[in-house]
This record gives C-alpha cells, structure tokens and sequence, in this order.
C-alpha cells in the first residue's frame, strides 16, 4: 500500500492542527487515511504527517487544491515549507 508523507513549518500549532481537522472529510473523500501526526522535535515549528491510500490519482488531485491552500493559508503555514513525498511500503 503507498503512503503520503507531508512535512511543514507553521507559524503556532493550534490554527495548524485547527485548520488540519477542517480538511478531515476532504480526505476521506480522497481515500487518505491519517496514520500519525507528528512534531519534529528538534524542530518544534515543522509537522510531518503520515497518510496510508489506495488511488494515487484521486490524491494529486488535492495536491494543490484550492481548499488546501486556503487551509494552509489559515493555519499559518509557512510558505514555500511543505514538502510532499509519496512512498511505496517494501513489504507488500
């Protein structure tokens, strides 16, 4: 199964987690499953988030998607900062 990790900066945690949550049924419709969210901690500033999914196409269609800039732009993200790397699980 192939995985989606996202990495980036934001300005203060609680409107990034905020506007994150928002964004929860949009990526359920896309077929994206939340396996963890997490804080760097020698960076306490930047997130990296780990989803699970099945359809690659239905989930670049969010990358870039106007609700997701806009999120992003609410949450305080820090532009220019998020990084997205699709991942494939050697053990299947």
């Amino acid at each position: 199964m192939p995985f989606l990790l996202i990495r980036q900066k934001f300005a203060d945690y609680a409107p990034w987690r905020e506007a994150f949550d928002s964004l929860d049924e949009q990526r359920k419709a896309l077929g994206l499953e939340t396996v963890a969210v997490m804080r760097n901690m020698q960076d306490p500033s930047e997130a990296v988030v780990l989803f699970r999914f099945d359809d690659i196409e239905r989930v670049k269609q969010h990358f870039p998607s106007p609700a997701l800039e806009e999120a992003w732009r609410r949450g305080g993200v820090v532009e220019g900062s998020s990084e997205a790397t699709f991942l494939q699980d050697l053990t299947d």
